[in-house]
Parts: structure tokens; sequence; C-alpha cells
């Protein structure tokens, strides 16, 4: 694995992060739900085109729509996980 396959896979890892942290805050202020998780997603989603735009304005960066693709693969698979995880068994809970 050379230097630069770890640094594009930064990506993917620091958006599901992102999402991950979201959600425990809004665990943390029993706020989490099925919608704050999606909302959850949705603002880590943005936060990641927002971040590649301001890539145009600082020197030596560039706007990449890969970077997003990775971005936003990253937060879809903890938003899985967690909605797999945690959902499921608040259905199996309810329905027993």
């Amino acid at each position: 694995m050379t230097i630069n396959t770890l640094l594009e896979s930064l990506h993917f890892i620091e958006f599901a992060i992102l999402y991950l942290l979201i959600i425990l805050a809004l665990a943390a202020n029993q706020k989490f739900s099925r919608t704050t998780s999606l909302f959850a997603a949705a603002i880590a989603m943005i936060y990641g085109v927002v971040d590649e735009i301001h890539q145009l304005f600082v020197v030596g960066r560039s706007f990449s729509i890969a970077d997003i693709i990775k971005d936003w693969t990253g937060v879809i698979v903890a938003w899985t996980l967690v909605r797999v995880t945690n959902f499921k068994r608040i259905i199996k809970v309810k329905s027993a």
C-alpha cells in the first residue's frame, strides 16, 4: 500500500467518523432516532461537498468529485451499519 492510497482512504474513514460523532452527540442528548440519524448523514455529506468547494480557494488544493464520492461512501457505510445494528434491534423489541 502506498502512502497516496492510505491518504486517499482517509476520506472514507474521516467522514464515517464525522457521522458517528454527530450521532453520538445526538444520543448523548436523547435526540437519536431514525430521522435524526438520516439528518446526521445528510449533514456529514453536505460538509464533504462544502469542504471540497472551499479547496477551490486554497493554494495547492483542488476540487475533486472523486473525493466527494469517497466522503459520501464513508457516510453511507457508517449510516447503514448504524441502521442495521441499532434499528433492527428496536424493531424486534417492539414486535415482541
